[in-house]
């Protein structure tokens, strides 16, 4: 009985906590950040998110709620992502300095953010080696560090497309 009890307060926790997020006008990109088990329930051995991960339920719990749109007038109707990138990277001019940075992040332990910066860059220059190559770190590093096997496949899929790109394979 424990181990349904435990889940259920899980679920019941995260689900209150996006309800009351939402409520708060929070995007739901700062929330998967801020949701959190109860103290008593972070290392609670039913509970191991193995298969799947808190922040996908806020995305869910979020997304039930409140739909296709996350509050932000910006994303109401959004133009595609490259086109959007495209006026940022004409903004900075140099992929380079992209790259740079992505790979000072990425030095500093700040692998996600890396990824996200560098994404700009690969939006526009899909066949840039080297930075298909800091990629690849990224992932690789970001993949030892995961315990869910969804996320964690995800890392492996594009480790295998980049390793194909790069000819690793």
């Amino acid at each position: 009985m424990e181990l349904f009890n435990v889940n259920i307060e899980g679920i019941y926790s995260i689900h209150d906590q996006v309800v009351e997020f939402i409520n708060q006008d929070m995007p739901v990109d700062e929330m998967i950040h801020a949701v959190v088990l109860p103290d008593h329930l972070k290392n609670h051995r039913f509970l191991k998110f193995t298969y799947s991960r808190p922040e996908f339920a806020v995305y869910n719990i979020y997304r039930w709620y409140h739909g296709y749109f996350d509050h932000n007038p910006a994303h109401l109707l959004p133009r595609p992502e490259k086109e959007v990138n495209q006026e940022i990277f004409n903004l900075i001019g140099d992929g380079e300095m992209v790259f740079n940075r992505s790979k000072v992040l990425h030095e500093n332990g700040q692998s996600q953010l890396a990824l996200q910066v560098l994404d700009v860059l690969l939006k526009q220059e899909p066949d840039h080696r080297e930075a298909r190559k800091l990629r690849l770190s990224i992932l690789k590093k970001l993949c030892r560090e995961d315990y869910c096997l969804m996320s964690g496949n995800t890392w492996v899929y594009f480790m295998d497309q980049d390793r194909k790109f790069l000819g690793m394979t």
